[in-house]
C-alpha cells in the first residue's frame, strides 16, 4: 500500500462567456480553442497563451479565435469557468458514492483531504497559472465571481459533512464546516501548487494529508470548552 492511501489516525457573467455560437461544429471548435489554450497554460503559463498561439495549437486560423472570443482574457475566463465546472460535477459523483458508504468523520475528512490534495497535484499544472491569472487580475468583480466559483467547488462537501456520524461538534456546524473546507484547500494549495514560494514546512505527501485532516478533525470533531461556547453564545445573543 502506498503512502498516499494509508489512513491517518456558478456565478457567471457575459464577459466571461464565449461569444454566442448557433451551430454544434461551431460549438466544437470552441472547445477545440478552449483546449488548445488549456494545453499551452499547462506547458508554459498564461503569458504564452497568445491568440495566434492558441490558433496555431487548435490548427486554426486567428480568425476563428476571434469569431468566439474578444480576447485572450475572455479565453482565460471561458478555460477557468470551464475547469471548474468540470471539477465540481466529477466532485459530486465522488461526493455520491463517499456517501454510499457511509463513512464515519474520521474516515471522510481523510477522504476529503486526500481528495483535495491529489485534486491539486494532478492538475498543478494548470491549476498554477490559472491561480495566478486570477489573483493578479485588475478586474475586481471578476476575482470575486473566480473566488466564488472556486468555493462552489466545495460547497457540496457541506451537506455531506453535516450527515456524518458521530457527527460535527463544533457549537455552529455550517460555518465551522465551510471554514474548515477553505482553509485546508488554502493550505494545501499553497503548498502544492506554490511550493517554491510557500513560507510552510516542506512535507512528504503522506505527512501533509495527515497533517491537514488532522487539524481539520480537531476542529470539527473536537468538542469545544464550555467557556468558547458561552463566549460564541454571547456573541451571537448581543449582534
Amino acid at each position: 500500500m502506498s503512502k498516499s492511501s494509508r489512513g491517518c489516525q456558478e456565478p457567471n457573467s457575459a464577459s466571461d462567456a464565449p461569444l454566442p455560437t448557433r451551430q454544434s461544429r461551431s460549438a466544437r471548435t470552441t472547445e477545440r480553442l478552449l483546449d488548445a489554450a488549456e494545453r499551452i497554460l499547462r506547458e508554459r503559463g498564461a503569458d504564452a497563451a497568445t491568440l495566434r498561439a492558441i490558433a496555431d495549437r487548435a490548427g486554426m486560423s486567428i480568425g476563428a479565435v476571434y469569431r468566439r472570443f474578444r480576447n485572450k482574457d475572455a479565453v482565460l475566463r471561458a478555460v477557468y469557468r470551464r475547469f471548474f465546472a468540470r471539477v465540481r460535477n466529477r466532485n459530486r459523483r465522488a461526493l455520491h458514492e463517499a456517501a454510499s458508504r457511509q463513512a464515519g468523520t474520521t474516515q471522510l475528512l481523510e477522504a476529503v483531504v486526500r481528495g483535495i490534495a491529489e485534486g491539486y497535484r494532478r492538475h498543478k499544472d494548470l491549476l498554477r497559472p490559472l491561480a495566478l491569472y486570477v489573483r493578479t487580475h485588475p478586474d475586481r468583480a471578476f476575482r470575486g465571481r473566480a473566488r466564488k466559483l472556486n468555493a462552489a467547488v466545495f460547497a457540496d462537501l457541506r451537506p455531506l459533512l453535516m450527515n456524518t456520524q458521530p457527527g460535527i461538534r463544533h457549537p455552529q456546524p455550517e460555518i465551522a464546516v465551510t471554514f474548515a473546507v477553505s482553509a485546508i484547500a488554502a493550505v494545501l494549495q499553497e503548498q502544492i501548487l506554490f511550493d517554491d514560494v510557500t513560507s510552510l514546512p516542506p512535507l512528504g505527501d503522506h505527512e501533509l494529508i495527515c497533517e491537514a485532516a488532522r487539524m481539520m478533525r480537531s476542529y470539527l470533531a473536537g468538542c469545544p470548552s464550555k467557556t468558547d461556547a458561552a463566549t460564541l453564545e454571547s456573541s451571537n445573543v448581543s449582534s
